[in-house]
């Protein structure tokens, strides 16, 4: 096999952006503005809150379930899938979507005051600038449940879509979204010039595993941006937290959450993974047919690469790696393709960080 080289890697990494890619957005963008938003943190908030919940008995024995499986050094995304008590399944969802949301206040002011910039914020901008003729969306789906994309495109003036639409509590219709998000021009046809509606640049954002500002209240799915940091007792958060039973609260929500972005998937021949760390198998189901066996162009970018990230890779020819290097002295970059023999390793650049990504090789 031919052996990878830096401007071979470099080169691709860059050929790569040419064609807009569908993008799924990972945990690891958040955790690279603030470690809070990543498993860890979340694990230490879920240990210090469950302590003195009212719990039935069987959600007792489930949370101790969870405890011990964590103390056998289980992710927590595997030792939540002991968790399938209504009233604890209630408690994980309120104390996971409290510390979020403190987190995401206070992010949310710093980006607003220019104190902060998230990482990949250029780097979408850059994506929706150059969307071509023809093409005016740039797909973006996340698992997150932080707003920080949002954030991002209000300071870069970036017009993005989530489906809702309407005032301050919003409802879900694509439809008319899509149609409040263009405009009249004229254009020419042949020898006239002749009125038309025309699409804006946007992104349009999927968040499969619901939002801080999603709700369920009087019978509908809501989005209310309001609500998001204190919501009243009478809207229940769409948040699909981590374990098995995500799969069940999913199929409830699917047309809300899941529904328009499997239309955009299946469309799509171009895939970046940006902190994406292939922990979901509702979603990877997609992406493997895609990647794998159609063999479409994918791209990961992330920090830390893991098993998973490594398995699709060698399986996918037409899917390139950039993580940091294994040496956890090192900054530097390594990057992997299954078309090739090994791994290259490139010293002293952060192309693993998407801020460095962008000006190095995509000119800032």
């Amino acid at each position: 096999m031919e052996t990878l080289t830096e401007d071979i890697a470099t080169k691709a990494v860059h050929d790569f952006f040419t064609e807009t890619p569908f993008t799924f957005l990972g945990s690891g963008m958040s955790c690279a503005l603030d470690p809070r938003f990543g498993m860890p943190a979340l694990r230490v908030a879920l240990e210090e809150g469950m302590r003195g919940q009212a719990l039935t008995a069987q959600g007792a024995s489930e949370w101790a379930a969870v405890v011990a499986s964590l103390g056998r050094d289980s992710d927590l995304e595997s030792a939540m899938n002991a968790v399938k008590d209504d009233g604890l399944l209630a408690a994980v969802t309120d104390i996971t979507s409290a510390f979020i949301a403190a987190t995401d206040r206070e992010c949310a002011f710093a980006i607003a005051n220019g104190e902060a910039q998230w990482p990949a914020a250029r780097l979408f901008e850059k994506l929706v600038e150059t969307l071509p003729s023809g093409r005016s969306a740039l797909h973006v789906l996340t698992p997150n449940y932080d707003l920080l994309l949002e954030y991002s495109c209000d300071v870069a003036g970036i017009p993005y879509a989530n489906g809702f639409i309407g005032g301050v509590s919003r409802v879900l219709d694509w439809n008319a979204v899509e149609m409040s998000l263009g405009r009249y021009a004229q254009v020419s046809r042949g020898r006239t010039l002749k009125t038309a509606w025309q699409p804006r640049k946007r992104l349009c954002l999927y968040k499969v595993h619901g939002s801080l500002d999603y709700f369920f209240h009087r019978g509908q799915f809501v989005e209310n941006a309001a609500w998001m940091w204190s919501p009243p007792k009478s809207a229940q958060r769409v948040m699909i937290t981590p374990g098995s039973s995500k799969f069940e609260t999913l199929q409830r929500y699917r047309r809300e959450l899941i529904e328009t972005a499997d239309g955009a998937i299946d469309k799509a021949n171009r895939f970046l993974f940006l902190g994406y760390g292939f922990n979901d198998t509702h979603l990877e189901v997609y992406t493997t047919r895609k990647l794998v066996t159609q063999g479409c162009l994918g791209l990961i970018v992330t920090r830390d690469s893991n098993p998973r990230i490594e398995a699709i890779t060698r399986q996918a020819k037409n899917l390139w790696l950039v993580c940091k290097q294994s040496d956890p002295s090192s900054n530097g970059t390594r990057v992997f393709n299954a078309q090739y023999s090994d791994w290259v390793e490139i010293p002293g650049r952060r192309l693993w960080d998407v801020s460095e990504l962008t000006n190095t090789l995509l000119g800032g």
